[in-house]
């Protein structure tokens, strides 16, 4: 039917599962936002089945974790508030098999499911979700880039340079080309054990304009270039397989400098102190996250669209930031921020000028490729 693969990060959203962990071991989560954490686990029964999903109420599906405590408390309880209909998250994880496999049985169960672009290119193009309708949802409240035919931003996470200062002496890289300088920025470094996120810091070392990345992947010296990079200094790489993982190489100062996710480094500020971790969005990578509606959803494709559009209200959009590390989807919520977590949105203005748009079409159509030299360089 289709060569475009899925490469919707389902590690990026499971990660915030682990973040639900930590945050209810150190008293920062309620019992009830560890319990959803639990059942996206598979320790209790999730909360998905045609039970929860009656003519009258919403049931929205993500991926656990303390997002599911965030996105019902935040999103969900407001809505009711407002409109008096009961909106139910679900953490037990969207995929987009278990979509295809909902609608194309006839029992739909969910209403509206957090995805990501990958899966929504290929849900529609196998015709079961539902396009957005912008006369109810409107554009301008989400980024250009992240407004689709059937599928519409929901929050963004980014992939950013992390540095450790104290162990660098001060001498703090700026760039992704001091990434690899060994000499003059010395210690270990940590990857992805993914390619995602990987190719396109290694693309602009090279001192490709970052407009000018995905131009230069699409050829295959491109991404022989690119892998060639982390082969150059594969002896100074720790790769991280999970976001837990490059928090904890940054906490035991096993490395000084890091290419890892935004939402880890919103917890790394809190755990370090300012001279021991720092990071930058010069050079990121953004992904947004993005709202799909399989087709026939019991509450109504009405209703669940006037869901979406109390979803992006800045000031909800705001507290996601501050309760998850997740950037505001919506442009209006920029000037909203607290002044101390501002450098730390992905979408504010001076952030989102620094970085580029994470391609899924391209990894789409190259990531198994990719992947497959990005290893081989890393362990050969």
């Amino acid at each position: 039917m289709t060569d475009f693969n899925d490469t919707t990060d389902h590690e990026a959203k499971a990660d915030l599962i682990e973040i639900a962990a930590y945050r209810y071991k150190e008293g920062l989560l309620t019992r009830r936002g560890f319990v959803a954490a639990m059942m996206a686990l598979g320790a209790l029964p999730a909360l998905s089945g045609k039970a929860m999903a009656q003519a009258k109420e919403i049931v929205v599906v993500n991926w656990g974790g303390e997002a599911s405590e965030v996105l019902q408390k935040v999103m969900a309880d407001t809505y009711t508030a407002e409109t008096g209909i009961p909106v139910i998250v679900d953490g037990s994880g969207p995929s987009g098999g278990k979509i295809r496999a909902m609608v194309e049985s006839g029992a739909v169960v969910w209403d509206l499911c957090d995805s990501g672009m990958g899966t929504a290119i290929i849900l529609e193009q196998q015709g079961v979700i539902q396009p957005i309708n912008y006369d109810i949802v409107k554009r301008s409240d989400v980024l250009e880039q992240a407004a689709y035919k059937s599928a519409v931003g929901n929050y963004v996470y980014s992939y950013v340079l992390a540095t450790n200062p104290k162990m660098l002496g001060g001498n703090v890289p700026q760039t992704w080309e001091d990434v690899w300088n060994v000499k003059d920025f010395p210690g270990m470094r940590t990857f992805r054990k993914s390619v995602r996120g990987m190719l396109e810091s290694a693309t602009m070392a090279q001192g490709v304009p970052m407009e000018e990345v995905y131009q230069v992947l699409d050829t295959e010296d491109g991404i022989d270039a690119a892998i060639d990079k982390f082969r150059q200094i594969r002896d100074h790489i720790i790769v991280w397989g999970s976001g837990s993982d490059s928090q904890n190489l940054f906490l035991q100062e096993e490395v000084s400098i890091g290419n890892i996710w935004s939402t880890r480094a919103h917890l790394l500020k809190d755990q370090m102190d300012e001279e021991s971790f720092s990071a930058s969005f010069d050079g990121g990578v953004l992904a947004p996250g993005m709202w799909v509606v399989p087709n026939n959803n019991p509450a109504g494709s009405d209703e669940v669209m006037k869901f979406i559009a109390h979803t992006q209200k800045p000031e909800l959009q705001v507290q996601w930031l501050e309760l998850i590390g997740s950037g505001p989807a919506n442009p209006a919520a920029a000037p909203l921020v607290p002044e101390h977590l501002q450098k730390w949105n992905p979408t504010s203005p001076e952030n989102m000028a620094k970085q580029i748009f994470y391609n899924d079409e391209w990894y789409g159509k190259n990531q198994v490729a990719a992947e497959e030299k990005y290893i081989d360089a890393l362990i050969n």
